[in-house]
């Protein structure tokens, strides 16, 4: 889509940014793409940032991403256009530290375990740590507590997910951020298709799905059933449920594999194509992991990151916009604008939000003057 016809200064889209999900106004995108051709809203917005269920996702508000190919549900080509007409340019989303498990590629994993094309497109926990910690019980690698000091977490525990390899095998990959376990009620069917035990009939069957459904219900471990005249086929039965066992989760991305940064430029060659301007990094800082450091901003690596994710960008004119977690104090977002990038933050409306709540503009109006003396010293 050509973009010239918005007024830009250093590359970057001049006036007002409208903020929504497809669905935010209306039951579609091609809703909001009516109100904003209304009179009332001509030349109001130059960029649209549409948030993520634009695509194929599952969790998260769509932050949780499937594949960048746009949600038909949603979204369609047609209405990209209509709002283009606008001379709307368009903000995305590349959620760049992890995928869903939901994913084509996390599914290959699972299907074909070692034989998968992806074995290293994800982390595997004790391949990371195998030379920088010890084998625990439960089948994952402890980290040293040199590490463990610096390991930024956001849930308690350690940032993993357990998944069943085809060989029976259990593998823990690294997860950051939400991860939920599945379990599917099974049937005498199931259990027939899977076990070759010649005194199983269709009753027993039926009589085993119902015992260890009620242990799934009781979210129970299955492994504490107690299957009777069956307990010594229990190992086949756990089986049959373990393979039935679905994930949801965000599955953090190997960086270091050369695979992800051929998906990272497949995907921003994806997003260019549906007309996007800007692409903002999501939950950029935590992709740089190394034994040793920090796994949220640690340098250099996150910058190098940054510098080849930008190399991509320029291929296909897209602008990145690194999002910025982090406590205002911490200057972070100063030193990746000094790299040359724009931020995403969220200082401004927390600021609001204080003044609201306490009823003081104070802060906020600290905040204003401080960029304003930045901006001239810089001009």
């Amino acid at each position: 889509m050509d973009t010239e016809a918005v007024p830009t200064q250093n590359g970057l889209p001049k006036g007002v940014m409208f903020n929504a999900y497809p669905d935010s106004i209306g039951r579609n995108l091609a809703d909001i793409a009516r109100m904003l051709r209304r009179p009332e809203f001509k030349d109001v917005f130059s960029l649209f940032y549409i948030l993520p269920t634009i695509f194929n996702s599952d969790l998260d508000r769509g932050f949780s991403i499937i594949d960048y190919n746009l949600n038909d549900e949603l979204v369609s080509r047609e209405d990209l256009q209509k709002l283009h007409e606008l001379n709307v340019m368009f903000k995305f989303d590349l959620v760049l530290n992890h995928l869903s498990a939901g994913s084509p590629q996390f599914q290959d994993l699972l299907k074909k375990g070692d034989e998968s094309k992806y074995k290293t497109f994800f982390i595997d926990w004790n391949e990371f740590w195998r030379s920088h910690g010890e084998m625990g019980p439960e089948g994952h690698v402890l980290p040293n507590i040199e590490h463990l000091k610096k390991l930024f977490t956001r849930m308690p525990g350690l940032p993993i997910l357990k998944v069943r390899f085809p060989d029976g095998s259990e593998r823990p990959y690294w997860n950051t951020f939400y991860q939920e376990v599945v379990y599917h009620e099974i049937t005498a069917h199931d259990l027939l298709q899977a076990l070759e035990i010649e005194e199983l009939t269709y009753e027993h069957a039926e009589r085993i799905a119902a015992m260890v459904n009620d242990v799934l219900s009781a979210k129970r471990n299955v492994s504490e059933i107690d299957l009777g005249d069956f307990a010594h086929h229990k190992d086949d039965i756990v089986s049959v449920v373990e393979q039935n066992r679905k994930y949801l989760g965000q599955m953090d991305l190997n960086a270091q594999s050369e695979e992800v940064w051929e998906f990272y430029d497949e995907t921003l060659n994806k997003l260019a194509e549906h007309g996007g301007k800007l692409v903002r990094l999501d939950a950029f800082a935590y992709l740089h992991k190394e034994p040793g450091e920090s796994n949220f901003f640690n340098e250099p690596g996150t910058w190098e990151y940054l510098g080849r994710l930008k190399r991509i960008a320029d291929k296909y004119d897209l602008i990145l916009l690194p999002e910025i977690h982090a406590e205002y104090g911490c200057g972070l977002h100063e030193q990746v604008a000094t790299r040359g990038f724009p931020i995403y933050d969220f200082f401004f409306p927390g600021l609001v939000i204080d003044a609201l709540d306490r009823g003081t503009n104070g802060p906020l109006l600290r905040w204003i003057r401080e960029l304003i003396e930045k901006k001239n010293q810089n001009d």
